[in-house]
């Protein structure tokens, strides 16, 4: 309660820090947190909808990941107010820019809490996606570049926690209709990157494709047999980097298995 007071402050820096404790508390509490949602709930919509206080509304969202984390299911009756505040940060051209690849991030912890709950947020969200995707900085321009790679890295998250949402439901078939286009962000990311020097989206990229093919199975093998998939796992396994070749030679099992089948 005492944090509910603080977030009544209508201080920046106060709300900030009350919205990153109650993180912590969530993440401690896990399933027990659900019975301050409905006190929290106004205070974490103001907090979305900060966007002058660009930091206070990064630090929301991420209370909104680590909410969904903690309670999973049991986030469902809130996500109706949360998808659309979050919806709206994408669509406000003001919001400082560095806000955007966590809300596009927090699809995915929102689709992995809530599983096949996810359905009625499933087009918005990719069209948010896909609209996101075709961001490119020119080769100059060092900052745009590493901001469309902090962007890639949350549009990647938001796909694997979206589909693995929907596996976990039972409802993979809601995503095949996107399964092009999502393939085709991936052809891109082959062909187009720039500056990725800790292999960020490298490792994502090449955990998406092991998630797809084994969420999809043979029902996408035309599209997995597509060399620019090869091409992200031999560039994986090239990196040197344990944890990424240990996802690289998971998602090459999962491709040969459905290559073969």
């Amino acid at each position: 309660t005492n944090f509910l007071q603080v977030l009544q402050s209508k201080n920046a820096t106060c709300h900030e820090e009350a919205l990153s404790a109650t993180s912590a508390i969530a993440n401690i509490l896990e399933g027990e947190f659900v019975k301050y949602m409905p006190a929290l709930q106004p205070f974490l919509m103001t907090g979305l909808r900060n966007f002058e206080a660009y930091q206070v509304c990064t630090v929301a969202v991420g209370l909104v990941g680590d909410i969904s984390r903690a309670i999973e299911g049991a986030m469902k009756p809130f996500c109706d107010e949360i998808m659309s505040a979050l919806i709206e940060a994408l669509q406000n051209s003001a919001l400082h820019r560095s806000v955007k690849p966590p809300v596009l991030s927090c699809f995915g912890d929102i689709a992995l809490a809530i599983g096949a709950g996810y359905e009625p947020y499933l087009q918005v969200s990719l069209m948010m996606l896909l609209q996101a995707a075709q961001t490119r900085a020119p080769e100059d321009d060092d900052d745009l570049i590493d901001y469309v790679n902090m962007l890639r890295e949350g549009i990647l998250e938001a796909y694997t926690g979206i589909i693995q949402g929907l596996k976990d439901g039972n409802r993979t078939d809601l995503v095949l209709p996107y399964i092009d286009a999502i393939m085709g962000f991936l052809e891109m990311l082959a062909s187009d990157r720039k500056n990725d020097y800790d292999n960020e989206v490298l490792g994502k990229a090449v955990g998406l494709v092991g998630d797809i093919g084994s969420s999809l199975g043979g029902q996408i093998k035309e599209q997995i047999r597509q060399p620019y998939v090869m091409e992200l796992l031999k560039e994986g396994h090239a990196t040197g980097d344990a944890t990424i070749m240990d996802t690289c030679n998971w998602a090459s099992s999962v491709v040969q298995q459905i290559l073969t089948c």
